[in-house]
């Protein structure tokens, strides 16, 4: 995990680049599947519906739970993010159609 601070620390000093960039830099551009952007609302939400019947958890918490995924809690995150997203896009697009 020190390697993963570490790069996350260089990629920070880029203007622009924060943590949870730098933290999806790693999965989707270095491979680095123990990545974990807990701190990713999207995560949290999503993780909360999965592991903890809808209830808002901190990012503490999502770190917790990851820990089962082990060495592909980045990818499985990722794959999280992804579904949140294309749920909240499958609804904005329900709602724009039953207008």
């Amino acid at each position: 995990m020190k390697d993963n601070e570490r790069i996350v620390s260089i990629l920070d000093r880029i203007r622009g680049v924060g943590i949870w960039t730098g933290e999806l830099t790693m999965i989707r551009g270095m491979q680095k599947w123990d990545a974990l952007p807990a701190d990713d609302l999207g995560l949290r939400r999503t993780t909360a519906r999965y592991y903890r019947s809808d209830i808002r958890i901190p990012s503490d918490e999502t770190c917790r739970i990851a820990q089962r995924w082990r060495k592909w809690k980045g990818l499985a995150a990722y794959h999280l993010i992804v579904a949140e997203s294309i749920e909240t896009e499958g609804a904005q697009n329900t709602a724009k159609h039953n207008r």
